[in-house]
């Protein structure tokens, strides 16, 4: 089993597969790199494809240090130079696509040929110039997501971690179902129903206080000065229909990516890789085949 150790002495686990130009793709939080498994296939026989399970994720390592977004993307950076990856896409879903924002701003674009961010915001958390953020819990309201909303959500990871996977992983499919009764009519109507049961019993792998660290330091980014850094293309992906973020998110990314282009999959919701998979793949070998200057 391929592990690389990191610099602080933490194992994680990658794959490989493929040849060509290199796409690394990027995990959310309590996720791991099968959550990719509908694009690898597609995407192996035209590049190198490296998926790994970022640390306290899947097969890699879950120490009680390192537990930060800045050091998700040194760990990322630390696998590219091990596998001497050059010109490499980073593909990220939702946190993924944090450690990439983190890793432009440490590194900028060096080493980087394409990004592709799926359904996500460069702030979570509401501020006095911005709401396009995650939706408040108390008001519902896009964007209101505040130092409440904030402590409410630590408090239910701790409290029912098993409820808490529940309700997330209904929540990535779009909005859930009124009650348990109407799960099993949601989840015939809802795209990438059929995953439930896979996506439950992943999440449930995951180590409550992991989460819960790597949520903390997600929550306290603020990434909005560095969209503008990402001089490579861009694609950014999101979900049309009960997604996590508004509409003025995704409008704000369109106009400060230098070379960006903003695509939206209708019937999604967060997981729109998983919930339309042959529409985001056709999408995402289109941008990553282009000419650099052509999209």
């Amino acid at each position: 089993m391929p592990y690389f150790v990191t610099d602080d002495h933490v194992r994680l686990y990658y794959e490989e597969r493929g040849e060509g130009r290199p796409v690394v793709l990027i995990h959310g939080l309590t996720a791991n790199r099968r959550h990719f498994r509908k694009q690898v296939p597609a995407l192996a026989g035209r590049f190198r494809v490296v998926t790994l399970d970022l640390r306290g994720h899947g097969d890699s390592e879950a120490p009680r240090h390192g537990l930060t977004i800045p050091r998700l993307a040194r760990d990322l950076r630390e696998l590219m130079a091990y596998l001497g990856l050059e010109g490499t896409a980073l593909v990220g879903w939702s946190m993924g696509a944090h450690v990439i924002f983190e890793y432009v701003r440490q590194f900028g674009c060096e080493g980087l040929g394409k990004v592709v961010i799926i359904d996500m915001s460069p702030r979570l958390m509401k501020a006095p110039d911005w709401s396009g953020g995650l939706p408040g819990l108390f008001s519902q309201e896009a964007g209101d997501f505040g130092p409440e909303d904030n402590l409410k959500m630590l408090e239910a990871m701790l409290t029912d971690w098993g409820e808490y996977s529940r309700v997330v992983v209904q929540r990535i499919l779009g909005r859930p179902p009124r009650d348990d009764r109407a799960e099993e009519a949601w989840a015939r109507e809802v795209k990438g129903g059929d995953d439930l049961p896979w996506l439950y019993a992943e999440a449930l792998r995951n180590d409550p206080l992991v989460v819960l660290a790597l949520w903390v330091s997600m929550t306290s980014r603020d990434y909005r000065s560095v969209v503008g850094r990402i001089t490579v293309p861009c694609l950014v992906a999101y979900g049309a229909d009960g997604g996590y973020y508004p509409l003025k998110n995704y409008d704000f990314l369109e106009k400060e990516l230098p070379r960006g282009r903003v695509v939206p999959f209708a019937g999604c919701a967060h997981a729109l890789h998983i919930q339309d998979p042959e529409a985001f793949n056709a999408e995402l070998i289109a941008f990553l085949e282009a000419p650099e200057e052509g999209r």
